[in-house]
């Protein structure tokens, strides 16, 4: 076992077991002479708004690119002078970025144990926040936040929500609350080979927003401000149709590798910020721990080979300056300091899963 390698990404395992598909794939829309917005485009924005139980699915350039277009919707929507939308502490900076870039705000709300944006945390700045942006950390499900106790609160401070999907959007069953972006970077669970996102939405006005967007204002209606050159290509689609037939086999792997992890960190002193709580409904984008030194534990297991990531090591509190929590007495900033996200993907061995598990609770001991 002393002979294993382990990086945190399965991308040219998944690869070299698609090879032969993508490449048929890429040749026949080189050939065909088609790049834009073809009919690989149209079926994988068909097959996306099916699986998110939506009505419209619009491709963009990235998830970034997908969660600006939102903003910028909604921005001219309420026609206010720097709105202010809140987002939890733990997120990419792209959440922040997006808004922010769209003319907004940022307020920055505390998180619970699990890194998910705290309701009471929330309320705190319901007094002139229009937005709430929900984040589903590591690929945490948002099934708290489909409460009647989260939505009585909605209502009562009349908030719109949006999800910034990147992490979360293959979890549990699908649905949306709001308006969605969702991400197919390279790390994400359904990964495209290079940039990629995508607007997900029930609302019409939404999706002709989004298409005029993504194609410099100069298609559908004319909604006084500019648009953007934001798209997949068909090369782009599709590879990920071929990465479609998949992904459910995928996810089971991925639940069964992070399952059997679970079971073995159960008696020791490492926590899972994945439980029984929020396991049926999670997507395992990431595996992460919250460990006692982790800078100790990251070294030992790098020392067994074993490649790790922090997500994330500093809160949108301490790299913005935005209203909200304060960021060293946050339970958020407290998170960020002790987590370390194994590497967890489907291309992974039954030996690789045993013997990561095995450094974990060594380096632990």
């Amino acid at each position: 076992m002393s002979g294993l390698k382990i990086p945190f990404t399965g991308i040219q395992k998944q690869y070299n077991n698609l090879r032969d598909q993508v490449l048929d794939a890429v040749d026949i829309v080189l050939r065909s002479g088609r790049l834009m917005d073809g009919n690989y485009t149209q079926e994988f924005e068909s097959w996306l708004a099916k699986k998110n139980n939506s009505k419209y699915a619009t491709t963009v350039h990235s998830g970034t690119n997908a969660l600006e277009a939102i903003a910028g919707y909604y921005y001219r929507i309420f026609n206010l002078d720097r709105p202010k939308v809140i987002i939890p502490n733990l997120t990419f900076r792209a959440t922040a970025n997006a808004w922010l870039r769209s003319g907004w705000d940022i307020v920055v709300a505390d998180t619970d144990q699990f890194g998910m944006l705290d309701i009471q945390s929330v309320e705190k700045y319901h007094y002139d926040t229009l937005v709430v942006c929900l984040v589903g950390l590591h690929g945490n499900s948002l099934k708290d936040f489909q409460t009647q106790k989260f939505m009585d609160l909605v209502a009562k401070h009349n908030w719109i929500i949006v999800e910034d999907a990147a992490q979360h959007w293959l979890s549990w069953d699908c649905n949306r609350i709001g308006p969605s972006a969702i991400s197919f970077d390279p790390m994400k669970n359904l990964g495209n080979y290079g940039n990629g996102g995508a607007i997900v939405t029930n609302e019409e006005s939404i999706h002709e927003y989004a298409q005029n967007f993504k194609a410099h204002g100069k298609t559908g209606k004319p909604f006084g401000i500019g648009g953007s050159n934001s798209r997949m290509s068909e090369v782009d689609c599709a590879t990920m149709l071929i990465k479609t037939k998949y992904i459910d086999e995928w996810q089971e792997r991925r639940r069964e590798i992070g399952l059997y992890w679970m079971e073995r960190l159960r008696e020791s002193p490492v926590r899972s910020l994945i439980d029984s709580s929020n396991s049926t409904e999670h997507c395992f984008h990431k595996f992460v721990i919250e460990v006692d030194d982790r800078d100790r534990v990251r070294n030992c297991l790098t020392e067994a080979n074993i490649e790790t990531k922090i997500h994330y090591e500093h809160g949108i509190s301490e790299l913005y300056e935005c209203a909200g929590i304060k960021p060293m007495l946050s339970a958020s900033t407290s998170l960020s300091r002790r987590t370390l996200s194994l590497p967890i993907y489907p291309e992974l061995t039954d030996l690789e899963v045993e013997y990561t598990i095995d450094q974990v609770l060594g380096c632990v001991s």
